[in-house]
């Protein structure tokens, strides 16, 4: 059956037990610190190499604060009710300092030594490594408190444990209000230990009160001296805005990985890249970066996630303002970018992923016309402009390349656009204008929305193909009246040719050509006159070529029926008087 002790001292290992990390410990002792009002926190490292025969020498782990420090009362009440004393056995409930206290033993320290004093009275507790501990007044004053870990370890596991102090350090504390130092002192020589046998004779003399306090004789290579591990809340991102209201300071900007932290009294709450920590507001703001200090934040228990109540859905209220703000910001910088030459990728990406997580963009005054951007020779054009003239090919155009194509579109006034991957991410994310739902824009090369043939003169053909051509366009006519010319085109020679339309709806003079774009709107043929230019070396064409030597009439027909299909004028109607006029040429004949 479980005894009293039994179920506290597992409670006990329970606590020490909690930490991911053992490391971690050293947040819990400065969070403690800081409790406590002290104005700074000192924490020092030193290693003392053993003498032989012993093979490891101890490391001295030292945490000092100034602050309020504990009399007896504090120390009974609240530091050590779950810890047993070697003269008494009082395993109760723990105090508001002993939770953060019982990870010292995280990390298996050989011996924990305390000083501490409060209203003229001092202590010094030692710790063991079985968690008892011995409890002693002493009459030399003490500032605060002063905790001394001491554990074995050989020299070469020393550095790492240098590297994971300040790692640790700078993780929990890096925007601390409170000024938190780290130094590495483990370079100094200092005195072996009198017994050999015994690696803590060395600390049988009272510890300095002050860092860096040593024996004059005692020779040591110059430390570096402490390095402060806080600095004022910052924010690794291209642009940001800050915040300041009440109890609230924050940073939210874009960068290139988003990142995400959470501060209370600067101490870290959390600090991670996954957007599952933003919760609801994930959507909103995953794709940016942000950090926030505020002391209504709380982390849990298991300290790996910030309490999301009332208070955090606060605070993230105001940094999904700032986001506003922020992409007021971004407008500018693109602007800027833009007009002055620099390059706009960067800022034209953060756009496009503000629009795939903000519904409400299109909200922002004049948005698109506020949007620049670089056309293919450098000249400005706004979103606004490019969007007037998808309306009306339905596509953005993407610049072709040198040629005639370009220089024909050049001509035609077309707006030309650099093939950039972010300004098609931006086009492809931006909402359209006007339009209640998103839709995302078609953006193409040039190429695969104009092409440039050149006209072939029907009476220059060869005379049978001439006379197909002729007969063809006669029927055409029968069929849907005289609103459609039908001439013909060299699409690039027979091999380029070959992967074009079998014909293209374009002006009667040549010039520029639109390809068929499935769902593009055109006006009733009754109410425009349209010239379908015919390409020549299209298999189809060539087929009815060949048949027309054969079979003339039903060739052209063919042909005929083809290009009404590709126009998609497929009414039957129109192909009952496409029948009757073949049907009357063949009577004829």
């Amino acid at each position: 059956m479980a005894t009293n002790s039994n179920l506290a001292q597992q409670a006990l290992n329970n606590l020490v037990n909690q930490f991911a990390r053992p490391m971690d410990f050293l947040r819990e002792l400065v969070q403690n610190a800081i409790d406590a009002g002290t104005p700074r926190v000192e924490v020092w490292v030193k290693h003392n190499a053993p003498k032989p025969p012993a093979r490891d020498g101890v490391l001295e782990i030292h945490i000092d604060d100034f602050g309020e420090g504990m009399d007896e009362g504090i120390i009974d009440e609240q530091l050590t009710r779950m810890f047993s004393s070697t003269k008494e056995d009082d395993l109760t409930k723990i105090g508001k300092f002993g939770i953060g206290f019982t990870s010292i033993f995280a990390i298996h320290p050989e011996a924990v030594l305390l000083h501490t004093g409060r209203h003229g009275e001092y202590w010094e507790l030692l710790f063991h490594p079985d968690r008892s501990f011995d409890k002693v007044k002493v009459d030399r004053p003490v500032q605060g408190t002063r905790i001394t870990l001491l554990k074995r370890m050989p020299e070469r596991d020393v550095e790492k444990f240098i590297r994971e102090s300040r790692w640790i350090l700078r993780y929990w504390c890096e925007h601390s209000d409170t000024p938190v130092t780290f130094w590495d002192r483990t370079h100094e020589v200092t005195a072996t230990a009198a017994d050999d046998a015994d690696p803590f004779a060395a600390f049988s003399e009272p510890l300095p009160t002050e860092p860096g306090l040593t024996d004059e004789t005692t020779p040591f290579v110059e430390p570096q001296g402490p390095e402060t591990v806080t600095r004022p809340l910052d924010l690794e991102a291209d642009l940001m805005v800050e915040l300041h209201e009440n109890d609230l300071d924050a940073l939210v900007g874009y960068a290139r990985h988003a990142r995400y932290g959470f501060y209370n009294g600067g101490l870290t709450l959390l600090n991670t890249r996954s957007a599952d920590a933003l919760g609801e507001f994930s959507d909103r703001l995953g794709h940016l970066s942000f950090k926030v200090k505020s002391d209504a934040l709380e982390h849990t228990l298991t300290r790996d996630n910030v309490i999301q109540d009332a208070h955090w859905s606060k605070v993230m209220g105001s940094v999904l303002a700032s986001a506003r703000q922020l992409q007021e910001k971004l407008l500018d910088r693109l602007e800027q970018a833009v007009t002055g030459g620099e390059d706009p990728g960067p800022w034209l990406r953060y756009l496009a992923r503000d629009c795939k997580a903000d519904p409400d963009i299109r909200q922002i005054e004049g948005l698109w016309g506020r949007i620049k951007l670089r056309d293919h020779k450098g000249a400005v054009v706004t979103l606004e402009e490019v969007d007037a003239q998808l309306s009306k090919i339905g596509a953005v155009l993407l610049d072709p390349g040198a040629g005639p194509l370009r220089a024909a579109l050049e001509r035609d006034g077309r707006i030309l656009l650099p093939d950039q991957a972010e300004l098609r991410e931006l086009l492809r994310a931006a909402p359209q204008d006007g339009l209640f739902v998103r839709q995302g824009r078609t953006v193409l090369s040039a190429e695969r929305v104009f092409v440039l043939p050149q006209l072939s003169e029907i009476a220059d053909l060869p005379p049978r193909e001439r006379d197909m051509v002729r007969r063809c366009a006669a029927l055409v006519q029968s069929a849907v009246g005289g609103n459609m010319t039908i001439k013909v085109g060299n699409y690039g020679g027979p091999e380029q040719g070959a992967g074009e339309s079998l014909a293209l709806d374009g002006p009667d003079e040549g010039g520029l050509f639109v390809r068929p774009e499935q769902g593009r709107f055109r006006w009733p043929l009754a109410l425009v006159t349209r010239t379908l230019l015919v390409n020549r070396h299209h298999p189809f064409y060539q087929a009815q070529l060949i048949a027309f030597a054969e079979e003339p009439t039903l060739a052209a027909y063919g042909l005929a029926s083809a290009l009404l299909h590709e126009d998609g004028l497929q009414r039957d109607r129109t192909f009952r008087r496409l029948l009757d006029a073949a049907a009357e040429e063949l009577v004829i004949r």
